[in-house]
């Protein structure tokens, strides 16, 4: 899908208050064409540690907003984690404000709790990216999203399903090269072993990038 039509998947499901995620793809390149639609959007990378972004989303939209005597970030860490989420809410009130983060599979149980919290205000919608899978305790909140470029995530499973089995025949075949190799000593065998493992794992973390 290019980029476009993903730019255009996103921009709908903001109209219509629906969360976002994108197949392996970095969201900041959308930041500025939806920010031309949206005003008030706010780019976060990654959405912990939830104190601090939330602290920078509420300073960077009241910046957006022209407020006057906007708190410090020192000011508003005095607040816990759910008096800043009703501060926010007091800020946008009901513009809509777009939260732009990366690695939705980063997202442990308590952050992927926390926005889910926030994401039932119907005045926030998130555009996320995932590049992987994503964590059980993040279910609930990743039920809240539309994947846009859902084919490319299939493709991608099709290419996985060939790759992998290939990976594990080339981690034998160099396990069985290396053994042979080997001296001939009660280590040859585990020597050869870890290597090959060793290997394999090297190739899988190159394929998933």
């Amino acid at each position: 899908m290019e980029n476009m039509e993903i730019l255009n998947g996103i921009l709908n499901n903001i109209r219509e208050g629906t969360n976002t995620l994108i197949w392996k793809k970095n969201t900041l390149p959308f930041f500025d064409r939806i920010n031309e639609k949206y005003r008030y959007s706010v780019y976060i990378n990654e959405m912990a540690p939830i104190k601090t972004k939330i602290i920078d989303i509420i300073i960077k939209v009241s910046q957006l907003k022209n407020r006057k005597n906007i708190k410090t970030k020192s000011e508003l860490n005095k607040n816990t984690v759910v008096q800043l989420k009703e501060i926010l809410k007091k800020t946008i009130q009901k513009d809509k404000l777009v939260i732009i983060f990366n690695r939705f599979e980063n997202i442990t149980k308590s952050v992927a709790q926390f926005w889910l919290s926030v994401s039932g205000n119907k005045f926030i919608v998130f555009v996320g990216s995932i590049w992987g899978i994503y964590k059980k305790e993040a279910h609930g909140f990743h039920k809240t999203f539309i994947l846009v470029n859902k084919e490319e995530k299939e493709n991608y499973g099709t290419e996985m399903n060939v790759t992998i089995p290939f990976i594990f025949v080339i981690g034998a075949f160099i396990f069985v090269i290396l053994f042979k190799l080997g001296l001939t000593t009660s280590r040859t065998f585990m020597s050869a072993l870890i290597m090959a493992i060793l290997i394999v794992r090297s190739l899988m973390f190159f394929i998933d990038k």
